[in-house]
């Protein structure tokens, strides 16, 4: 059954409380699978209890047993004590295993079995122990890189993580998330216009969310230094994200939309001053929209009065509109 949910809270929550089945999530990298594995774990009767995140692609085939199943002392060479696996430390829990795909043939078959048993045994031991937990898996690859055996398995819950680019209305919101944590971490509060941050809709996430908030921690560090450099007398003024901060640091293959939705894209091989001519004809037409009113022009494009006149200044759009 595969159910096509993305952080639908009433869907996820009506699984998770069924904390005896296990999930598999699936979707490309920084879709939110590890978000959505330890928001299914906070809504399960095992919130409790630990969760703990296994990312199988950092571990090499050689220790990944050891690490999943843990090792008696002695079982080889520098195990010098006793080491409980990611299965024992998450009894009564949630073992979120990201990246199965990379888990070797052998080592799936292994898996199967604990899933099956519900109970490991250590590497250099002969006893099995029981293990009571959920496992929530992950992929960015097709299900078609597990075994038959435990594809079967794996697939019989799986939730599909839609790309950012096919959930452009979570876009804003999750850019005022990360603004307001970087904000809140920083000490210097940033703000940013509805319609400064519509311009991010029109971006090619390939990152998904993991790529948008390494963007939004980049703009808002430059917008903060950018407000640093124009304030040398030091004291804290108010930090602003701007259409120019934003597309200036897009990919120059991104598209945007004009005032008549129409497409246009930037080709041009001179990208900052193609970002500079149309942040510098956003200024205009929206000031030609409010009769050349400074103010309400601020507030439309999400900046302060100071900030609007610098830009005029700086475009020398008022000797344009006397030519």
């Amino acid at each position: 059954m595969l159910t096509n949910i993305l952080f639908e809270t009433e869907s996820i929550k009506n699984l998770a409380r069924f904390d005896f089945l296990d999930v598999c999530l699936l979707g490309e990298t920084g879709t939110g699978k590890t978000h959505t594995a330890r928001l299914i774990h906070e809504l399960s009767p095992r919130s409790s209890k630990p969760f703990i995140a296994v990312s199988c692609a950092e571990l090499s085939a050689s220790i990944i047993e050891a690490e999943l199943f843990g090792y008696e002392k002695g079982a080889f060479t520098g195990a010098l004590t006793s080491k409980t696996g990611k299965f024992e430390a998450a009894a009564g829990g949630t073992l979120f295993l990201d990246e199965i795909g990379e888990l070797t043939s052998e080592m799936q078959a292994k898996l199967l079995k604990v899933v099956e048993e519900k109970q490991i045994t250590r590497v250099g031991s002969v006893v099995a122990r029981p293990v009571n937990l959920r496992i929530i898996y992950a992929t960015n690859r097709d299900l078609g890189v597990f075994r038959e055996d435990l594809r079967y398995r794996v697939a019989a819950h799986t939730i599909k993580m839609k790309p950012l680019r096919e959930r452009l209305e979570e876009i804003m919101p999750l850019a005022n998330q990360f603004i307001a944590e970087f904000s809140r971490k920083s000490g210097r509060e940033i703000t940013a216009s509805r319609k400064v941050l519509q311009v991010l809709t029109k971006g090619n996430w390939r990152g998904n969310v993991r790529q948008l908030r390494s963007f939004i921690e980049k703009v808002c560090l430059d917008a903060i230094l950018l407000a640093d450099r124009h304030n040398p007398n030091g004291g804290e003024i108010s930090v602003e994200l701007t259409a120019e901060i934003l597309l200036s640091n897009l990919p120059q293959h991104t598209i945007y939309f004009n005032e008549r939705d129409d497409l246009i894209e930037l080709k041009s091989t001179n990208y900052k001053q193609e970002v500079k001519d149309y942040d510098r004809q956003l200024v205009k037409r929206t000031l030609r929209k409010n009769n050349g009113n400074v103010s309400r022009t601020a507030i439309e494009l999400g900046l302060s009065r100071y900030g609007l006149i610098k830009k005029i200044k700086r475009y020398k759009i008022n000797d344009d509109e006397e030519e």
